[in-house]
């Protein structure tokens, strides 16, 4: 049996197809929570497609620390960890860090996590609504209420 790595997904490799396209493997994926966090769109992209104030997926802390997001976990064969580095650019883009999330029976398991780099991120960006499309795919594994507050966000065409 491999090792396993757990990675928690917040962008569109939430959704499984989008996974399966990138070539990734997993053994397992769930939906978890991430305390004192919350889902930004303030990265700046490498290639914008000539889409004006676009900007991709990242997390942030809360101020004051109340509040969570939602994502999901995937358990996966450890030999993915140089794929995922490519995809975000680690550590370049994004840097990897370890964090502790929360299962839906409360239970606590680590996983690694991509957050951009500080200096490429941006306040007044958007994503686009093509991206919050890809979401949609995520609709079995996320839970309703927070879907339906992604989904509404402010996008560009």
């Amino acid at each position: 049996m491999p090792n396993l790595i757990s990675w928690f997904a917040y962008d569109e490799m939430m959704n499984p197809e989008v996974i399966k396209k990138a070539g990734l493997e997993y053994e397992t994926a769930f939906s978890v929570s991430l305390s004192a966090y919350k889902l930004v769109f303030n990265k700046i992209p490498l290639d914008n497609g000539g889409k004006e104030n676009l900007g991709l997926p990242n997390i942030e802390p809360i101020p004051g620390n109340l509040g969570m997001m939602e994502g999901v976990l995937y358990e996966m064969p450890e030999e993915n960890l140089p794929k995922l580095d490519a995809l975000y650019h680690h550590p370049e883009e994004y840097q990897r860090r370890k964090m502790r999330f929360t299962k839906h029976d409360f239970t606590f398991v680590n996983g690694i996590v991509y957050i951009a780099q500080k200096d490429r991120t941006k306040k007044g960006l958007m994503p686009s609504k093509d991206m919050l499309k890809v979401y949609k795919g995520c609709r079995k594994i996320l839970t309703k209420l927070y879907l339906s507050k992604l989904l509404i966000r402010p996008a560009i065409e």
